[in-house]
């Protein structure tokens, strides 16, 4: 069993009950179902069995160390350490993007193991500078693990952290410093970090498995009848997972 855990901003709150439903649709073996978000869901748009939570409930980092580009981009790295050490969920939780839509059957755990479950390969040589920078090494797998989608283990995340002879909060400033020296607006990845450290340390624990994936994307909030055509369009299609990107300058 594992929890859900659906991370979300006021520009995606209209998504997220799409989200919601094609988990129930497709997914198998989940638990309870938890949503952060940095403002509270207005009432009409909860639901009811979800579990909701603000960003400075489940976390309480102290966030003035960020500098230049990377306390603009401030927001964003907030949801990253959320995913990673929010303490609400039960050990093993599935994260899952708030503009994801499950088009068919997935199996999150084969054979027992949790599943890495692949989108489109990306490259961004930041993202591998602060793992090199925190963690000792760069990009250890050859393809991306960004896919808004990902089981994580609270025992791996535990012994990622104690790796670097922190505790969470330690390491919390080491990946500050780090965010600040490299100063890039995409300077961190939490799907890149954690996918890649388990591939390190601990790959015979998960599978690997590749999904077709159909992105689209709008440079403002989508709108509920948007979301639906999109869907519509794409049932019985070949792909296994459908996203609606909101590409909107952080305030």
């Amino acid at each position: 069993m594992y929890d859900v855990l659906i991370p979300t901003a006021e520009k995606d709150f209209l998504k997220f009950r799409f989200t919601y439903d094609s988990i129930l649709e497709n997914l198998d073996g989940f638990d309870k179902f938890y949503c952060i978000s940095n403002v509270k869901v207005p009432k009409e748009l909860s639901i009811s069995g979800v579990q909701y939570f603000l960003d400075d409930d489940v976390l309480d980092f102290d966030y003035s160390g960020f500098k230049g580009i990377v306390m603009e981009r401030k927001r964003w790295y907030i949801q990253q350490f959320i995913k990673l050490f929010q303490q609400i969920t039960s050990d093993d939780y599935l994260v899952v993007d708030a503009d994801v839509y499950f088009n068919k059957k997935i199996d999150v755990i084969e054979n027992g193991k949790p599943t890495f479950l692949f989108g489109k390969d990306q490259l961004n040589q930041p993202y591998f500078d602060f793992t090199e920078k925190v963690l000792g090494f760069g990009r250890i797998y050859p393809y991306s693990f960004i896919n808004e989608v990902m089981l994580f283990k609270r025992e791996i995340i535990n012994h990622m952290v104690s790796s670097t002879g922190f505790n969470i909060y330690g390491f919390f400033e080491l990946a500050t410093k780090a965010l600040n020296e490299i100063n890039s607006p995409s300077g961190m990845c939490e799907y890149e970090t954690y996918g890649n450290y388990v591939t390190k340390y601990f790959k015979d624990q998960y599978n690997y498995r590749y999904l077709k994936t159909k992105r689209y994307r709008k440079h403002r909030i989508w709108k509920t009848e948007e979301i639906q055509s999109c869907i519509n369009s794409i049932k019985g299609s070949k792909y296994d997972m459908i996203t609606f990107h909101s590409w909107i300058t952080e305030q």
